[in-house]
């Protein structure tokens, strides 16, 4: 037997899939909202924000490089995983 869908359903239906969409929309704009507070903080809450970010960069360095050896191919390795955090990568010369 065919299912056949009411007008009920399609309503219910409709409402959450327009809720749905509003909070994918929302969600995808969270990134903008989240800048723009940032624009608004003193200069000095900026600047202990990037040396709070700068610590962790570092001690994510000091993680990933270790007790072992630092070869070039680690430290390329080094390199682009940190890259992909936001961090760049100061290792000696190797």
């Amino acid at each position: 037997m065919p299912e056949i869908a009411s007008p009920i359903s399609n309503t219910i239906c409709d409402g959450t899939a327009r809720k749905l969409g509003a909070l994918c929309a929302l969600l995808a704009a969270t990134p903008n909202l989240i800048g723009c507070e940032s624009s608004r903080d003193s200069p000095d809450r900026q600047f202990q924000k990037q040396v709070k970010r700068a610590q962790e960069c570092r001690e994510l360095q000091d993680k990933l490089v270790g007790d072992q050896p630092l070869t070039p191919e680690r430290a390329d390795e080094i390199t682009k995983t940190m890259d992909r955090t936001g961090c760049t990568a100061r290792l000696p010369a190797h």
